[in-house]
């Protein structure tokens, strides 16, 4: 009995998970609790902490690939896959803070080449539509291109989008700051960064526009579980890209200044205007 005991329970006296979806549920609750801290924290104490989770949840996405590696045909293996790169890291983090992602490449590798054609990849596109690493770009266009689902493939389309500009707009920033550029390419390796940094920035804009029109035309009326759907979304991104980006001419606006008076924002071309849009309700 004493001997069964112990097989069956680990060192805290609690139940070693002994299926993968135990196992997987183990590892889930293990890496909600790491983004607390519990407790307030100073400046320098968060920074701290903020590398402390990152790196504690790079090493659990190396046991969510485990998992799935060692259990491929169980239904979680998806579940610890997708879960293994959840963590998306859209802020240039130096990568001595949050350490490497070893999992990354390899979880997306058995995404595309195992569950491509699932209809369960709606939310990932989503999530890594704000990250930058080239493994997002890859996944979000095979989604596009062999996923049969049409949610997926609206999602997909959109995600992509938004990743290219979002991409292009980091970009852009790291020409005016090399230290950000630094970060990033310690962070998603000098090669990619390098390419990027050589692309045209026109063409791109270009195909960015095209997947934007693209998500608006053939899945303008896919709604997304927010409530908003891809076609509108896709429309404020567009007009975002078109209008409002450094170096773009505004759209023109009409409206009644402070004092009652109509005036359109063409009446002050060539002036340096600051615009303030407020609301009384």
């Amino acid at each position: 009995m004493l001997i069964l005991l112990a097989v069956a329970s680990d060192g805290n006296g609690q139940d070693t998970p002994t299926t993968p979806q135990e196992q997987y549920d183990a590892l889930r609750k293990e890496y909600d609790r790491a983004s607390s801290s519990a407790v307030p924290l100073t400046d320098a104490e968060r920074l701290e902490f903020v590398g402390r989770v990152y790196k504690h949840r790079n090493a659990l996405a190396q046991k969510f690939l485990e998992l799935a590696e060692k259990h491929p045909s169980d239904p979680i293996a998806l579940d610890a896959l997708v879960q293994s790169v959840w963590q998306v890291n859209t802020t240039p983090w130096p990568v001595e803070l949050v350490g490497e992602d070893t999992a990354r490449a390899k979880a997306f590798e058995r995404i595309e080449h195992d569950y491509i054609k699932s209809d369960k990849l709606g939310p990932l596109c989503q999530r890594v539509s704000y990250g930058f690493c080239q493994e997002y770009e890859s996944f979000l266009r095979a989604v596009l291109a062999q996923n049969p689902h049409r949610q997926v493939q609206a999602t997909a389309c959109l995600s992509l989008g938004q990743f290219l500009s979002g991409r292009l707009h980091r970009i852009e920033l790291c020409q005016e700051q090399p230290a950000l550029a630094k970060e990033f390419e310690g962070l998603y390796g000098e090669a990619y960064f390098a390419q990027l940094q050589r692309q045209n920035q026109e063409s791109t804009n270009r195909e960015i526009e095209a997947v934007l029109e693209q998500a608006m035309e053939k899945y303008g009326d896919v709604q997304l579980t927010a409530g908003n759907t891809i076609g509108a979304l896709a429309k404020v991104k567009l007009h975002e890209i078109r209008f409002l980006r450094v170096g773009k001419e505004a759209q023109d606006i009409e409206g009644a200044d402070q004092e009652g008076k109509q005036f359109k924002l063409s009446d002050y071309r060539g002036k340096a205007v600051l615009l303030d849009f407020w609301s009384q309700y």
